[in-house]
């Protein structure tokens, strides 16, 4: 990464980035030439009222004031700076100048062919700590911290690794992926000032990225909850590693067996007997049926640790188990149903001056039994009300099923019927329904879920004197019309040999696969703005509300309409239509695949007036549904309906995925096609851990490359950047420009942080302040997306409160523990090595781009 420029320009607006200051100090950079008697620079200080002078053999040499000129200021920082530039005498020789601002200060000379330079000197940072961490590649974390006791005039951090310049954070620490296993790592940290002043470079010495072994299994996945760990009995499988290793001393293991949580997010240990637990009760048996005798054992609380002074074969696969001689007593698994349990494995092999260290951390871990998803789950939606059914499960010690209303259990006890009924609900708001089967031993199922609409019924009106009916979704009205016609591929029209029929406020005309135009008479009586018009043939749908054909109808004069038609055409779009299309979006970016993975159509709404006139409804005053057909063989994470524009440019516009369609609402019709795309980049390789995400909303166009053959998953985001991509990925769009004074309507992402502060979703550091470039931290992250999650969903934030969801759960500010306990009650975030959280640690784009997947 390149550092910042120096210009006087930057320094006055990274100033404004600068720590609120304390107390009096003053920082510079000013050029004397002796020669000329020329004087210019730049003075930073804490107070308004600054002087400056030059002295040679302790006789001071004032600098006019107006050669500094106008003092300004900055209110964000509490930041004054002047700009010097004039002419004094000639021929001094200073050796120190002097600024009085508050308190004062002198700077020592330089001396460069009679120019006189006067800089601040900036005190070098020193570390803190460094963690490590693991993904599930064969790369490591690492998280830096430092500290710096410089203040005033802050600008930045240099961060170098093995001398290379990698980043310039503002924080005072950082997060590198993508450190090879048991790579040798030399980090130094540098702080620089306002003016490019840089420090001398701290260095936190040589570090040895630790891995992961090569196999790992967890015998006692699977036991009964509250079950005790028997003689014989395995704890652990492993393989240390896939390289060789150069140890000469024996080895360390540690095996801690933490909490597992329960269904109401607190935590059920496991249990020891430490009056039970000794050395004996545990044996290190290799592949051959070799035992290694374990030389020192501590046990303390969840953790068990064993030393050994022999030597560890890389190739061979070890269990740690308990021994014939154990009692049985010494280790209960918790007492509690979960698959959610984990175990932390670490191995370190010792000898060498760099030790050799691996982990293993499964988060999978079963205990107790479980009954099966419940299947058929359907809901009838009435005014304000749910009935839900769902099939019997078969289990013998089924004990019900337990129902939730937008993660709100309305279930106390489980219940043993299969039918359920909800009322008191809003209509038209969307609802999330959940019914899990649970057997005798509180067992859980995985949960079947829908997201039904309540919707209010309409009256029909009767006619003199007779009973009047209930509309929607009640009666079914029929009406004799014309004969519907149909055009096929020849473009030969057809009658279509039907009476058009209202079913519960659908009416509904199914063709042939052959048919790619259906006209309808305008002034049938089933086409009205209660009816939606329903088109299905074999690879295509579509739902058409019956206030857009009204809008049609609405665009002509009302004598037009007689004996007119309303003409809905899909034509399909063949193989080199397709084509054609694809090679010119393919072409305006590298290393992309664009692939037709389903139906292609180019649909349209017209009314064709009895005089051949034809009118076009270019958009919808309500969304249209069009379901598509996906091929079977499709990448579903890249695949999506997307919108073929005129200038070759596509448009994603999604879809959800039922019973091999996609399904989705527009505004317009146009042609629209079932696609796969595809970009790689040349900085995320196919083993990178996120590359499906990143394929995923790179094809779905919510996120983008830093270039169009780059990605750069390693960089920090900022708060804009995140925002944007909340905003892409639920389509949202501003009313009116930002609120944020700091957020300029020419910025590319304004409409995008002024759409997401409109869904609150985001708010500002301030009432008037975004803070757009600012780097965005893990808990600002969590905190936007379960608000994004919430907003989607239509529901409050709702979080059943866990006492210790993470390790450094104190550190986690206030206003965003909430988030974070949702988000990890929903899986979407986890701890990192030893369950923390990291707050304030930075996010990178890879990192978001695989939260943002979740939405």
């Amino acid at each position: 990464m390149r550092k910042i420029s120096a210009s006087l320009a930057v320094l006055m607006l990274l100033v404004l980035c600068a720590p609120v200051l304390t107390y009096a100090a003053s920082i510079l950079k000013v050029y004397y030439n002796a020669t000329t008697g020329d004087i210019s620079g730049v003075i930073y200080s804490d107070n308004k009222n600054i002087s400056l002078s030059m002295d040679q053999d302790g006789e001071n040499h004032q600098v006019p004031s107006a050669m500094l000129g106008e003092v300004y200021h900055s209110n964000s920082a509490n930041v004054y700076w002047a700009k010097v530039n004039g002419k004094i005498d000639a021929g001094l020789k200073p050796d120190n100048a002097t600024v009085i601002a508050g308190d004062t200060r002198s700077f020592a000379a330089s001396v460069a062919d009679n120019v006189y330079s006067f800089e601040n000197g900036v005190v070098a940072p020193y570390w803190v700590r460094q963690d490590t961490y693991l993904s599930s590649q064969p790369t490591g974390e690492m998280g830096l911290q430092w500290r710096s006791p410089f203040d005033f005039g802050f600008s930045h951090y240099n961060l170098y690794e093995n001398g290379q310049l990698i980043s310039s954070p503002k924080d005072p620490y950082y997060w590198i992926f993508n450190l090879p296993f048991h790579s040798m790592q030399n980090f130094e940290v540098s702080v620089v000032d306002i003016l490019n002043h840089e420090s001398a470079r701290s260095s936190f010495g040589a570090i040895r990225v630790p891995g992961l072994v090569a196999e790992g299994e967890v015998l006692f996945n699977g036991k009964g909850q509250g079950s005790s760990l028997q003689p014989n009995e395995g704890l652990i499988a492993f393989r240390p590693s896939s390289q060789p290793l150069d140890n000469k001393s024996g080895f360390d293991i540690q095996l801690t067996l933490p909490e597992a949580p329960t269904y109401e997010f607190s935590s059920v240990p496991f249990l020891f007997d430490g009056a039970e637990i000794e050395a004996s009760d545990f044996e290190l048996v290799d592949d051959s049926g070799r035992i290694i005798h374990i030389d020192r054992f501590i046990y303390l609380g969840d953790t068990l640790q064993f030393e050994f002074d022999s030597l560890l074969n890389a190739e061979s696969k070890y269990t740690l188990k308990l021994s014939s001689t154990a009692s049985g007593k010494e280790i209960h698994v918790p007492n509690v149903n979960t698959r959610l349990a984990h175990v932390y494995f670490y191995l370190k092999s010792s000898g060498d001056t760099d030790n050799y260290s691996f982990e293993y951390s499964p988060r999978n871990i079963v205990f107790g039994t479980f009954p099966d998803k419940p299947t058929g789950l359907t809901v009838t939606a009435g005014d304000g009300t749910f009935n839900l059914n769902w099939d019997a499960n078969k289990e013998a010690d089924l004990a019900g099923y337990l129902v939730w209303l937008d993660g709100k259990l309305l279930t106390e006890l489980p219940i043993q019927k299969t039918t359920f009924f909800i009322d008191g609900l809003l209509n038209g708001k969307k609802y999330h329904v959940n019914v899990a089967a649970v057997n005798k031993n509180g067992g859980r199922s995985y949960q079947a879920y829908l997201f039904p609409i309540p919707q209010a019924l309409t009256q029909s009106g009767g006619g003199g004197g007779g009973s009047g009916g209930t509309g929607l979704g009640m009666t079914d009205t029929v009406v004799t019309t014309p004969a519907v016609t149909m055009v096929d591929q020849t473009g030969t029209e057809k009658t279509l040999d039907i009476v058009l029929k209202s079913d519960s406020g659908k009416v509904t005309v199914s063709v042939g696969s052959d048919i790619k135009q259906l006209l309808l008479p305008a002034l049938s009586s089933a086409i009205n703005k209660d009816n939606m018009l329903v088109v299905t043939k074999d690879n295509f749908s579509l739902q058409i509300p019956g206030q857009v054909l009204e809008q049609l109808k609405a665009s002509v004069q009302a004598d037009q309409l007689k004996n007119a038609r309303i003409s809905v055409a899909f034509n399909p779009l063949t193989s080199e239509d397709i084509a054609k299309e694809m090679d010119k979006a393919a072409g305006k970016s590298a290393s992309t695949t664009i692939t037709s993975a389903g139906a292609a159509f180019d649909i349209s709404l017209s009314l064709l007036a009895a005089d051949g006139k034809e009118t076009k409804l270019a958009q919808f005053n309500l969304p249209v549904t069009l379901k598509l057909k996906v091929n079977g063989d499709s990448n579903l994470s890249l695949t999506g309906i997307y919108y073929l524009n005129d200038q070759g440019e596509l448009q994603y516009i999604g879809g959800k995925l039922d019973n091999g369609y996609l399904t989705t609402e527009i505004s317009h019709f146009s042609k629209y096609a079932v696609l796969q795309y595809s970009k790689t980049f040349s900085d995320v390789p196919a083993t990178h851990w996120a590359l499906g995400a990143i394929q995923s909303l790179v094809a779905q166009q919510v996120v983008t490359g830093t270039s169009d053959l780059t990605f750069s998953p390693d960089k920090n985001v900022t708060r804009a950047e995140f925002a944007a991509f909340i905003a892409r990925k639920l389509n949202l769009e501003a009313s009116s420009t930002s609120r944020f004074s700091d957020v300029v309507a020419t910025k590319w992402y304004a409409d995008e942080v002024a759409a997401v502060a409109e869904a609150g979703i985001v708010t500002g550091t301030s009432e008037s302040i975004f803070a757009p470039e600012l780097t965005i931290s893990r808990q600002e992250m969590v905190a936007m997306l379960m608000k994004a999650y919430n907003y989607k969903n239509k529901q409050p934030l709702s979080v059943l409160e866990e006492d210790h969801p993470f390790a450094d759960a104190t550190s986690i500010s206030e206003w965003a523990k909430a988030y974070a306990s949702s988000a990890h009650q929903l899986g979407w975030i986890q701890g990192r090595s030893g369950n923390k959280f990291e707050p304030l640690q930075s996010a990178t784009r890879a990192e978001a781009v695989q939260l943002i997947s979740k939405l």
